[in-house]
């Protein structure tokens, strides 16, 4: 007895088994800007410069509290060296700035322009102030002459009462969308995440992100990545409770947030994160040590030089069996029963089966007269799996600057398996992090999308498939 499978099938489960390697973890480091008393948070970088914002003191002589009595907190920076350390710690504090609490910042893709977080109230309140608030707002400066000036308040939304706080804002790369939280009336919970549209030199009202990203809880720090990403913090969604960072792909909400993985999330607040342009490194805040500070993570890098392509799984074979009735005369036929409730008959048969499974294949002589099975001539159980592999769907043709949507899951894996993170080459140079991805090419061309990821054994399996970029205008 035997049975042929498709070639395609056996190749690929060779290959596949040769491309387990170790992986790498995710390394976090605390750096060594963070002050022993005092908080560091909301990272940002631009222009090679680490911009945070802290409470730490800035003079021995003069010290600013607010009105209960805490230190305010200011934006300081440190420039990035070339071998990733940072240098001496200063003050970001340009002349024409709100002098109270200064808050995260976001600027433009060309640097011309900063948008920041400061009490919308210019004036110090003193104690006998403390029930009198001074809520947040956010603050348009423009770059000319090497220094930051004209800070205006971005007028978002005037019909809200004068107590409601903006802030945390991240423009988008095109810096036409402005993401930003605020507690205004009729949010999904105490805060939420807003956007919204430049026109000309205005804003448009605030729009809520919805309740895919906003719950019950607080939702802060919202960092828009080029990749079309969102990355911000939330309390709400965790039931745990606790703040932990999350990223949602903007381009499909309804596939819901996704946490980032430990160590970056702990079992503490983790918030308020920045993440690199390749997302293969970043920086966050947590209050793990004890108090607020920033830590520096780093994904590992899949070193794939041989991925696999991905096949679809072919389960149609070819059976036969040298039987020992050869005279079509006879009154006999053989009959297979392929465990699936089908049959055919001839001592050379195809059948496909609908997917994986455990078949019991048997092969019977049967007297057609009685209609009677005479003996059998042979049986087996005959176990169809899928093949282990990354599995995404992409088109095989393109065109340029027209949007891609990739979701990568594990396919023929044991249940137990899960992956940490999966990782996006496109070709082209670029590089994305993450289950749903959302991707655009610039330029005609052939390309091979490779689509890796860690599993939870630290293994490290790869799969690509080819696509082709055609011109728009041809």
């Amino acid at each position: 007895m035997s049975w042929e499978k498709p070639t395609i099938i056996y190749l690929a489960l060779v290959l596949t088994l040769s491309l387990h390697v170790r992986a790498q973890k995710i390394e976090v480091t605390k750096l060594s800007i963070n002050s022993p008393s005092s908080s560091e948070v909301a990272p940002v970088v631009k222009d090679s410069t680490l911009y945070f914002i802290s409470n730490r003191r800035t003079s021995l002589l003069v010290t600013y509290m607010d009105q209960n009595e805490e230190l305010l907190y200011r934006v300081f920076r440190a420039p990035l060296k070339p071998d990733t350390t940072l240098g001496k710690v200063t003050r970001f504090s340009p002349p024409s700035q709100p002098k109270l609490n200064a808050g995260p910042l976001t600027f433009s893709e060309n640097g011309a322009e900063m948008i920041a977080t400061h009490n919308q109230r210019r004036n110090f309140l003193g104690k006998k102030d403390r029930q009198t608030t001074n809520p947040l707002g956010l603050f348009l400066a423009k770059k000319s002459n090497g220094g930051w000036h004209r800070y205006q308040e971005l007028q978002l939304n005037e019909t809200q009462n004068q107590n409601t706080s903006f802030g945390h804002p991240s423009l988008s790369q095109d810096g036409r969308t402005l993401y930003f939280v605020s507690d205004m009336e009729g949010g999904q919970g105490q805060t939420d995440i807003y956007i919204s549209k430049k026109t000309g030199e205005s804003w448009s009202t605030p729009k809520n992100l919805g309740p895919f990203i906003n719950t019950d809880g607080k939702e802060l720090f919202p960092y828009v990545h080029p990749s079309g990403k969102l990355y911000f913090t939330s309390d709400g969604i965790d039931p745990t409770g606790g703040f932990n960072i999350y990223y949602i792909d903007l381009q499909n909400v309804k596939a819901g947030a996704v946490a980032m993985p430990s160590p970056i999330n702990s079992v503490s607040d983790d918030f308020s994160c920045f993440v690199s342009r390749d997302e293969s490194w970043g920086y966050f805040a947590s209050n793990r040590s004890g108090q607020d500070d920033i830590y520096k993570f780093s994904l590992p890098r899949i070193n794939c030089t041989d991925p696999t392509e991905i096949v679809t799984d072919n389960y149609c074979f070819t059976f036969f069996e040298n039987g020992p009735f050869k005279s079509d005369t006879l009154p006999y036929i053989y009959r297979w029963n392929f465990g699936d409730d089908q049959t055919a008959r001839g001592l050379e048969v195809d059948h496909c089966f609908s997917g994986p499974g455990d078949y019991d294949i048997s092969l019977n002589v049967v007297d057609t007269l009685l209609n009677e099975e005479l003996f059998s001539v042979a049986s087996y159980n005959l176990k169809l799996e899928r093949t282990q592999q990354i599995w995404f769907e992409s088109p095989d043709t393109i065109q340029a600057n027209k949007p891609i949507n990739l979701s990568a899951s594990l396919q023929g894996y044991p249940d137990s398996t899960t992956a940490y993170e999966f990782y996006w080459e496109f070709g082209d140079g670029e590089t994305r992090i993450g289950k749903n991805i959302a991707y655009i090419y610039q330029n005609p061309g052939e390309y091979r999308i490779t689509c890796s990821a860690v599993l939870n054994d630290n293994r490290e399996v790869c799969f690509y498939r080819k696509i082709i970029v055609t011109d728009p205008q041809e």
